[in-house]
Order: structure tokens, then C-alpha cells, then sequence
């Protein structure tokens, strides 16, 4: 269903209203399917980027738990994690209402984030086509994406903080259990959480 509306979207953008009625060549035809091909692609690679933020209808549990990609104890996908274990950890309708609003409004908050960086991706890509490169220039574009990646993360890092501060200290008490591997938890095929 998103491929069909992205197509859509890209065929309104790429085919202007008086060549809709117009019969379409062969190398125009190739040529936009090219770019919707892209445009997928890209797409594809936007909503993968955006789960990796939000870790949304996934196993928390099967992430990277070591190395130099894994994500640190504090930036784990906390709301999703405790909300995926709500029985375990006791959470009221009032509090599953509350989270799931923190994950929503930050997964809107991403998207928009994640457009300037991609608009910045790209401006950057710009300067270094130029001949000569600008470094001055690039130097404050890359300042700039460095600066809009770390908004991200740390809009990230507030809504996890506000997520925990709904838990009650027993359901701290019991997310940590589900996080340590305890009751409720899944543990890998080595015996200890992925995380």
C-alpha cells in the first residue's frame, strides 16, 4: 500500500497536467521509473532509520547487546521496551496512554529532525560537487549536520527520561528486573539479554 501511494505521489510530482493525457515514450517511461525506483529506495531507507529511532513493533530484545554500535544502557528503546512488557511491569490504562502519547510525539518529532538532516545531507553533497569546494563553507554545513543529529539524540534522551518518570519506583523496580533478564524477560541464545 505505501509503494502504491508513494508512486502516486511521485507521478504527480514528475508528470506535469498537460502531459498526463499525452501518450508516454519509452525512454520517459524508463526514466521515471527510475526515479520512483529511487524515491522507494530512499523511503525504505527513511522508515528503517525511523524504527531504528523507535524501535516500534519489534522485539526490543534482539538488537545489537555489544560493540561499538550498540546502543548504551541509557538510549535502550525504553518506552517500547515497557510497553511491550506492561503486564510484567504493572502499568495502568492511564499510563499505556501516556507513553504511547510521549512514542508518538517523539516519532513526530523524528521524522521532522530527519528531514533537516537529510535537506542538510544533501546541501552538503552540493558544496562538494563545486570545483573548488568551498571548505569554509562545508565546514559549517558539517557543523550543522553534527549539531542536528545531536538535537535528535537528545530529544531522544528527554523522552526516554519522561517516559520513566511515569513508572511508579515498584515498576522501576520491575523494568529493571525485565531488563537485567529476569522474570519476563527473553534472554539470547548466550543466556543474557540483547539489548
Amino acid at each position: 500500500m505505501l509503494r502504491f501511494a508513494v508512486v502516486g505521489l511521485a507521478l504527480a510530482l514528475v508528470v506535469p497536467p498537460g502531459l498526463a493525457a499525452a501518450p508516454i515514450q519509452p525512454v520517459f517511461h524508463q526514466e521515471v521509473q527510475s526515479l520512483l525506483d529511487q524515491a522507494v529506495s530512499e523511503l525504505g531507507g527513511f522508515l528503517a532509520q525511523l524504527q531504528r529511532h523507535l524501535d516500534l513493533g519489534s522485539n526490543p530484545m534482539d538488537g545489537p547487546g555489544s560493540g561499538p554500535g550498540a546502543p548504551s544502557p541509557a538510549e535502550r528503546p525504553l518506552i517500547s521496551i515497557m510497553l511491550h512488557h506492561r503486564t510484567e511491569i504493572g502499568l495502568t490504562p492511564d499510563q499505556v496512554t501516556k507513553l504511547e502519547s510521549l512514542r508518538d510525539a517523539f516519532a513526530h518529532e523524528a521524522i521532522r529532525r530527519d528531514a533537516d538532516i537529510r535537506i542538510a545531507e544533501l546541501d552538503l553533497q552540493g558544496l562538494l560537487a563545486a570545483e573548488p569546494v568551498d571548505m569554509a563553507k562545508v565546514e559549517a554545513k558539517v557543523r550543522q549536520l553534527a549539531q542536528l543529529r545531536a538535537d535528535l539524540r537528545v530529544a531522544r534522551l528527554k523522552t526516554i527520561e519522561q517516559g520513566k518518570a511515569i513508572l511508579t519506583p515498584e515498576q522501576k523496580t520491575r523494568l529493571q528486573s525485565v531488563l537485567s533478564g529476569g522474570p519476563g524477560s527473553r534472554p539470547s541464545a548466550h543466556g543474557a539479554v540483547q539489548l
